[in-house]
C-alpha cells in the first residue's frame, strides 16, 4: 500500500513521508527498488502530524490505533492553533485509518480528531498482500464528504474499487467486519467439508476438484488449496492471532446489535484451538487443523 501511495505522490512531484513503530521496517521499505527516491522517513509521529495534510495509517489492533491517533491528534491540535493576532489557523489534516478495528474505536477517534481540528476517515481494506501489491484491494470508505473528496485519488491508487459507506466513519469498520465474517465462515465451511470428506475416504484434492466446479472463485480456491496442502505459512498474510481479534470484534458487533452469529462462534473456537496447538502465527486457514483433530484425524 505504501509503495502504491508513493507512486501516486511522486506523480504530484512530492515524496511520501513514512513512519513505522519498528524503524527496521521503515528502512526495509525504503530500500525496495520501487520506493527509492519516492519516500522520506520522519523521526516521529509528531513530525508526521506536523508535516502532512493527509495521513494514512495501517495498524494491527485497536490499542495501537488509539496510541498512534492520540499522538497525531496532538500534532493536529498544534497545527490548528492560531499563531497570534489575526493569523488564520493552519489547515487541519485528514487522518485515513485503514486498520480493522471496532466501530466503537472509530467513533471515539473520529470525535477526538474533530475536537483537535482534523477530519477522520475510516478506510479498511480487503485483500491479501498480493492484491495490495497489485493495487487490487477492495476499500470501504466512510467519513466527512469533504475529506473523502480530497483523498479520493490517493485511495483509488490503492485498489480496484472503493465502496462509499456514508459520513459515519464507523460504517466502514462494520462493513469490513461483515466482509471478514464471510471469509471466516467460508474457511470454516471448507474446513468442515474437507474433514468430512477425508474421514470418509475422499482425498483432499478430490474434494477441491469438486469445490472448484461448484464455486469457481479465486478466494475459495486459494483457501481450500492451502488447507488441502497444509500450506499455512502466513508470510505477510492474515494470521490465526489476527483472525481471533477480528472474530472477537464481529461477535461483539453481533452482541451489541442482538444478532446471533453461530458461525462466528464456531470459527472462534477452532481458531482458539489452532492457537493453542502452536499455530498462532500461521494463516488463519489453519483452523482446519483444529477441525481435523476434533474429528480424530492427524492435524
Amino acid at each position: 500500500m505504501a509503495t502504491n501511495l508513493a507512486k501516486y505522490v511522486s506523480s504530484l512531484g512530492d515524496t511520501l513521508r513514512v513512519w513505522n513503530r519498528d524503524g527496521a521496517k521503515t528502512a526495509a521499505l525504503m530500500a525496495e527498488e520501487a520506493n527509492v527516491g519516492r519516500m522520506t522517513p520522519v523521526p516521529s509521529l509528531a513530525d508526521l502530524g506536523l508535516q502532512c495534510s493527509i495521513i494514512f495509517t495501517m495498524l494491527s489492533h485497536d490499542t495501537a490505533v488509539r496510541e498512534v491517533m492520540t499522538a497525531l491528534c496532538s500534532a493536529a491540535a498544534a497545527r490548528t492553533r492560531w499563531s497570534g493576532g489575526d493569523a488564520p489557523a493552519r489547515p487541519a489534516c485528514i487522518m485515513v485509518d485503514c486498520s480493522t478495528v471496532s466501530p466503537d474505536t472509530t467513533r471515539e477517534l473520529s470525535a477526538a480528531a474533530e475536537h483537535c481540528g482534523a477530519l477522520y476517515v475510516a478506510c479498511p481494506v480487503l485483500g491479501r498482500p498480493d492484491a495490495a501489491a497489485a493495487a487490487k484491494l477492495l476499500l470501504f470508505c466512510a467519513g466527512p464528504d469533504a475529506a473523502k473528496q480530497r483523498i479520493a485519488p490517493f485511495v483509488r491508487s490503492l485498489g480496484r474499487k472503493v465502496i462509499d459507506l456514508s459520513g459515519d466513519a464507523s460504517k466502514a469498520n462494520i462493513m469490513k467486519l461483515l466482509a471478514n465474517f464471510h471469509l471466516v465462515s467460508l474457511i470454516e465451511l471448507l474446513s468442515e467439508g474437507m474433514t468430512l470428506a477425508e474421514k470418509n475416504g475422499i482425498g483432499r484434492q478430490t474434494y477441491m476438484s469438486f469445490i472448484d466446479e461448484i464455486l469457481p472463485v479465486p478466494i475459495v480456491h486459494g483457501y481450500g488449496s492451502r488447507m488441502a496442502s497444509d500450506s499455512f505459512d502466513a508470510g505477510l498474510g492474515f494470521t490465526v492471532t489476527l483472525g481471533l481479534k477480528d472474530v472477537n470484534l464481529m461477535r461483539k458487533l453481533g452482541e451489541d446489535s442482538e444478532t446471533p452469529l453461530p458461525l462466528a462462534d464456531v470459527a472462534y473456537q477452532h481458531l482458539l484451538a489452532a492457537k493453542a496447538a502452536g499455530l498462532a502465527d500461521k494463516d488463519w486457514a489453519a483452523l482446519a487443523v483444529a477441525t481435523r483433530r476434533a474429528a480424530g484425524l492427524d492435524g
